[in-house]
């Protein structure tokens, strides 16, 4: 966008006009001079064009192993941080660092390894990446894969040698998940006079090499990434399960504890995993948020079959999920009461433990089987 500034420029201090009135006087031994001057300061107004540049594109790096390479795994962290320098440093995008990811995720309630790990592979999927974006605030995504690593012997006349090869990917969507750049499939490879050594240390320097090439191949293509569009305005959903609906009973019979509290509870007992179009959202019970339309939802939860249907998600939508047991969980509950029994009983627990009071009326409470143990919670006096 070009903005016309007006700017007024004093080029000169000039004197228009000037002059001197005198007067004398005749006397004796007096003559008396006055001399009055007029100035007058002019100024040249010119027409400067200033242009303002576009904000910087804020990227999220993310780098997955997908070989068995012993050690690589270790190195994802490092491959991370080299690659995101050398993005850096082409002044072509602004880099989030690990610890800014980290608090984001914390920010929306992402606590759980489960949640992170769902939506860290749904951004080399593709899935998750409008959900990732939002959560961090960023512009564009960056997935890079090492795909293969591998050192093969061989024998240069007499003498033994190591060639390793390393080979690897990299690709970047805009928040919305349209792809804006993939790197061509890059692969190096390093022979290395004598018997295989430490391959890490040789894996590491085609690494070097790898981030270099990446972040001028990024360079390069950066000025042309569209910026994406406006994603649709989101709307809120909730999801519940007929298992976990006696947690939502639970917490309705408490009384001034946090939603902190409350989400510590939830994930004591566990539940249901909720995914959208392969991006995990959270646990149900809970209230999600989502661009309204047709989308594929997932819900899991332990001992109970996956639950997988297209919904049309609308503002206020409300989906009570009813979970089929699994043969492993009827195999060891015999029945979704004895689950659900178990389920309040160590959310009740855990809220005894953390001093939260649940006053509940377990008159029609029955025992569901010999291996499960009752439940009794007293009414606590007055509440």
């Amino acid at each position: 966008m070009r903005h016309l500034i007006l700017i007024a420029v004093a080029l000169a201090s000039a004197v228009v006009a000037a002059f001197a009135q005198q007067t004398t006087t005749y006397g004796p031994r007096e003559t008396t001079t006055t001399y009055t001057t007029t100035t007058i300061t002019t100024s040249v107004v010119e027409n400067v064009v200033v242009e303002r540049s576009a904000p910087p594109r804020k990227v999220a790096v993310f780098v997955q192993n997908r070989t068995r390479v012993s050690g690589m795994d270790d190195e994802v962290d490092g491959i991370r941080d080299r690659l995101a320098a050398a993005l850096a440093a082409t002044d072509a995008v602004i880099v989030m660092d690990s610890a800014e990811v980290a608090d984001s995720f914390a920010r929306w309630k992402v606590t759980t390894e489960e949640e992170k790990r769902g939506l860290v592979a749904g951004v080399f999927t593709g899935g998750s990446v409008p959900r990732v974006a939002q959560m961090l605030g960023c512009d564009y995504v960056v997935a890079a894969s090492v795909v293969g690593a591998t050192a093969m012997p061989r024998n240069v006349g007499a003498t033994p040698s190591t060639v390793y090869t390393l080979r690897m990917t990299l690709k970047a969507t805009d928040a919305t998940g349209a792809s804006v750049f993939a790197m061509p499939p890059w692969s190096r490879q390093m022979p290395i006079a004598g018997p295989a050594g430490d391959a890490m240390q040789f894996y590491n320097m085609l690494i070097d090499q790898w981030a270099e090439d990446a972040g001028a191949a990024v360079a390069n293509s950066a000025a042309k990434w569209r910026r994406p569009a406006e994603a649709a305005a989101e709307v809120a959903f909730t999801v519940t399960t007929t298992i976990d609906g006696v947690v939502g009973e639970l917490e309705s019979q408490t009384k001034g504890v946090k939603e902190e509290q409350l989400q510590e509870l939830r994930k004591v007992v566990g539940g249901a995993t909720v995914e959208i179009d392969g991006a995990v959202l959270g646990s149900a019970p809970g209230e999600f948020r989502a661009a309204p339309g047709l989308h594929t939802l997932v819900v899991k939860r332990e001992w109970m079959k996956p639950y997988a249907a297209k919904v049309m998600v609308r503002d206020g939508a409300n989906f009570n999920i009813a979970l089929e047991m699994s043969e492993e969980g009827i195999s060891k509950w015999g029945g979704v009461e004895a689950l659900r029994a178990d389920v309040a009983k160590r959310y009740a627990e855990a809220a005894m433990k953390r001093g939260v009071k649940v006053n509940i009326d377990t008159a029609g409470w029955h025992d569901v089987g010999e291996n499960t143990a009752k439940m009794v919670i007293e009414k606590a006096n007055g509440q």
